[in-house]
């Protein structure tokens, strides 16, 4: 975060992007990385609008990204002896109220376990994924296929703007950008 910040202020966008990313992937709940790095990246000179998520996915991750990784498994474990408890009161209640209690407290517990768990689990996986880059050349020709003779330009990566990595071929990369347009670029050049 800090390399970050430092990137911003020398003018190296491309770099502050870089480390605020990073800061991101070890901590994606962490607001004032993201804060920055949409500032640094409305000031790049690629300035692509990406394709609109569903609104239930973005919800979604907005909720994820409440608390780490860790909190998210730390609070699943805690639903869990609460699931647990409650399944003990259903079983061992005289009253047929706290059964019901117990049955249904417990099945609603149960969701959110399941919910806690997989944002727990979205976390890692995007922690542990390397499937990001950013064009760190200042001007970089994105080609129709992995070859310099036989390929043409597609469209031109400035500094900075950040892509998708969807295959490597040998020194060439297939990347998307993120309003879905695709094409290979030297994987020296991100």
């Amino acid at each position: 975060y800090s390399s970050g910040n430092a990137g911003f202020r020398s003018g190296e966008d491309a770099k502050a992007v870089v480390y605020y990313e990073r800061a991101l992937k070890r901590d994606p709940s962490e607001p004032d990385a993201r804060y920055n790095l949409d500032i640094v990246s409305s000031r790049l000179q690629d300035n692509i609008e990406p394709v609109p998520e569903f609104f239930l996915k973005e919800w979604l991750r907005d909720v994820s990204l409440l608390m780490s990784s860790d909190s998210w498994a730390a609070v699943s474990l805690l639903l869990l002896g609460v699931t647990l408890t409650l399944v003990l009161v259903f079983l061992l209640s005289p009253s047929v109220l706290w059964k019901r209690v117990g049955f249904f407290t417990g099945i609603v517990t149960l969701l959110l376990v399941a919910f806690a768990c997989s944002f727990s689990v979205w976390q890692k996986k995007d922690y542990e994924s390397y499937d990001k880059a950013g064009g760190m050349k200042t001007v970089s020709a994105v080609k129709s296929s992995p070859s310099s003779e036989a390929s043409q330009d597609l469209f031109v990566l400035h500094e900075g703007t950040k892509v998708d990595i969807l295959d490597q071929v040998g020194s060439w990369s297939n990347v998307e950008l993120a309003d879905g347009r695709q094409g290979w670029i030297r994987t020296s050049d991100i």
